[in-house]
């Protein structure tokens, strides 16, 4: 069971690293880049528990923190994504998941991850923080979060059903 679940959380973080940093960041659109790592996070916290999901957002952001366009310290992304991992897994009931809750924590994840990053780099001395942008960013970040999640939710949530079917999906 365990070998199933990493190999489904490292698969789908990598994937959506990748995605993300090769794909999306060119797609050049107004606010934030789509955060497809985030979605991905919140999918596998939704669909396996709290401590998946903190291993997923561990994973990605230290993925995130050495990509080549890094410009954040080392586990400030890591630190962001487990804190959003392992809260939504915990948070949400597995009876209580509608459509618009779910929605509504990818978009609140979003957010939290692009003001929360930010809070950070500027705790640690960063300079490169425009605060009069973040509530731009940190609302397109939520809106492109929102528009990926069904597919991404839906997807990861059909993979762990098919691979690890001892795992309750709701």
């Amino acid at each position: 069971m365990m070998w199933r679940q990493v190999l489904i959380i490292g698969g789908a973080v990598l994937a959506a690293v990748l995605i993300e940093l090769t794909l999306l960041s060119r797609l050049d659109l107004p606010g934030a880049t789509p955060d497809l790592v985030v979605v991905t996070i919140v999918a596998i916290a939704l669909a396996m528990g709290p401590m998946q999901g903190a291993a997923a957002g561990f994973t990605a952001g230290i993925l995130v923190d050495l990509a080549p366009p890094a410009d954040t310290l080392l586990g400030v992304n890591a630190i962001v994504y487990i804190a959003i991992g392992f809260v939504t897994g915990f948070v949400i009931d597995p009876r209580d998941r509608t459509v618009p809750i779910e929605m509504g924590i990818v978009g609140l994840s979003a957010a939290a991850a692009t003001l929360g990053t930010a809070a950070l780099d500027t705790l640690l001395g960063s300079g490169r923080v425009s605060w009069e942008d973040m509530p731009g960013m940190a609302l397109s970040s939520a809106l492109y979060a929102v528009i990926l999640a069904p597919l991404v939710i839906l997807a990861v949530a059909w993979i762990v059903q098919k691979a690890t079917p001892e795992i309750l999906v709701t």
